[in-house]
């Protein structure tokens, strides 16, 4: 793995001449990834070039800020080297937002540690598609609030085990529970009026048999001297280095979140000691709540349910309920 950033390559490389053949780009090869370079087009646009041996053809894709070329022979300049034609894989990000084309390049050094030094041809179209998924959902509005996933991401980030609460984390936005794993089923509530008061489900508070339900309550303020989404977000992804699988993970739920919000909502900020001092636990099933006497022909009741004289749970008690649970608390 290069501890120079495609960001940082990408910087020092002068666009192409005006006029250059629309498939040349000028590139830089990337340490530790010989095979592989970060470059620009001759549109100027940013490009990660993935070399591999020759395969099955695949079809091009291409979104509103991603275009995708499989195993065709490009003319490369090298910025240090003489001008060739390789078999490449092309991935190019088309939006001309920088912020865009920073979160590309911010997640094509994730597949580049996935695929390594030597991937076949099947291999970069396996995890390619992964990053034109992630790209297809940046497209789409956002499907919940900011101040939401924000809460999600600071419970994983300050857990005893950032691996482990990634591993549990939803994996889409139609999980009843935003965290699951072993007999714990576990959501989280962000409040931004400083007020224990959340929105529930009658089904979240009746966890299924055998598991037991449990919130996390904390208040997301606003907060230009907090810490952004963007710092977080990298705490959590050095938290698991050398698991790029669950980094992608994280990526890829971030995009589901925050859809074409997320290029602007990297940068906002929030009150990170206000969210750690705040941080409560509570049983689901102690909460105030609607349980019974609703038909069974009727679902998806929701309402919100007011904590102020509900105990939450100590971090001993947390840990008598389930030893899986403790996973959670903050360090």
């Amino acid at each position: 793995m290069t501890d120079v950033s495609l960001a940082e390559l990408l910087a020092s490389i002068e666009p192409l001449a005006h006029g250059a053949d629309e498939g040349s780009f000028r590139v830089r090869a990337i340490p530790g990834y010989e095979r592989h370079y970060v470059g620009r087009n001759a549109a100027g646009q940013p490009s990660l070039l993935l070399g591999s041996a020759a395969g099955v053809f695949h079809a091009p894709v291409r979104l509103a800020m991603l275009e995708a070329r499989f195993g065709n022979r490009h003319r490369i300049h090298p910025v240090d080297g003489e001008q060739r034609e390789e078999l490449l894989s092309v991935i190019t990000c088309t939006s001309h937002d920088a912020q865009a084309q920073a979160y590309f390049l911010h997640v094509c050094s994730t597949i580049l540690r996935i695929l390594g030094p030597i991937p076949s041809l099947h291999d970069i179209v396996q995890v390619v598609q992964r990053l034109i998924e992630l790209f297809r959902r940046l497209a789409r509005p956002a499907s919940r609030s900011l101040n939401g996933l924000l809460g999600e991401l600071f419970l994983i980030a300050v857990s005893r085990n950032v691996e482990a609460s990634v591993a549990a984390w939803r994996s889409s936005d139609i999980d009843r529970f935003d965290f699951s794993v072993g007999n714990v089923r576990l959501d989280v509530k962000a409040s931004a009026e400083r007020l224990r008061a959340h929105h529930l489900s009658a089904e979240q508070c009746q966890p299924p048999t055998g598991t037991i339900g449990l919130l996390a309550s904390l208040f997301i303020e606003g907060s230009g001297g907090g810490q952004s989404l963007r710092e977080l977000v990298a705490a959590i992804e050095a938290a698991l280095a050398g698991r790029d699988d669950l980094i992608l993970k994280v990526q890829e739920t971030i995009a589901e979140s925050l859809g074409e919000s997320l290029p602007t909502a990297m940068g906002a900020r929030f009150d990170d000691r206000l969210a750690l001092a705040s941080l409560r636990f509570y049983d689901l099933a102690t909460v105030p709540a609607i349980r019974g006497g609703v038909p069974h022909e009727v679902s998806q009741v929701h309402f919100r349910s007011d904590l102020s004289r509900t105990e939450p749970l100590s971090g001993t008690a947390l840990q008598l309920i389930s030893e899986t649970a403790s996973q959670f608390l903050p360090r």
